[in-house]
């Protein structure tokens, strides 16, 4: 719960910056009488502007995050190596692996500073080895690729081995 209100509460500091980037741009790069100031762009609609962003926040959480399950099988604490080259290529690196709970667990983080910024510091993918399945967390589009790039590491390596 405490990881949902801060991840809606950067959502709401990066969407308010945001706006207010978007409507200080056009404001100064618009003819407008000399008397308008910005915060007067919306008088008598603040409640309606900060509504609808106090909603945003709180849904984008829960439809921009996710998890998602592979079939693994077991190994992963012998793999985990390999398993973070394949999320190389995506820009992952994996986290200090003295910060690690066990090594059922690999966590990894976006190695691009920019886009850390730009998401806040919630950039981060965890994979949790459990039963033979390898659970895939993280914000929904770095889940989906990160799964696929391991299912078909998956796919090559039984085909490897059954050659």
């Amino acid at each position: 719960m405490l990881r949902y209100i801060i991840r809606s509460l950067k959502c709401l500091i990066i969407v308010g910056i945001m706006f207010s980037i978007v409507v200080l741009v056009m404001f100064y790069t618009s003819e407008h009488d000399a008397n308008l100031r910005p915060w007067n762009l919306f008088d008598g609609n603040w409640t309606k502007v900060l509504l609808f962003f106090l909603v945003y926040a709180a849904v984008y959480p829960l439809i921009g995050y996710s998890k998602r399950d592979i079939a693994f099988g077991e190994g992963f604490s012998e793999r985990r190596q390999e398993i973070a080259g394949v999320l190389r290529d995506m820009n992952f690196v994996p986290e200090d692996v003295m910060k690690s709970e066990s090594t059922e667990v690999l966590k990894l983080h976006n190695n691009s500073g920019i886009i850390r910024a730009l998401r806040l510091w919630e950039d981060t993918l965890t994979l949790t080895s459990n039963d033979g399945m390898l659970t895939v967390e993280g914000q929904r589009k770095d889940v989906v690729r990160a799964s696929m790039r391991i299912e078909s590491y998956l796919a090559k390596r039984a085909d490897q081995n059954q050659e």
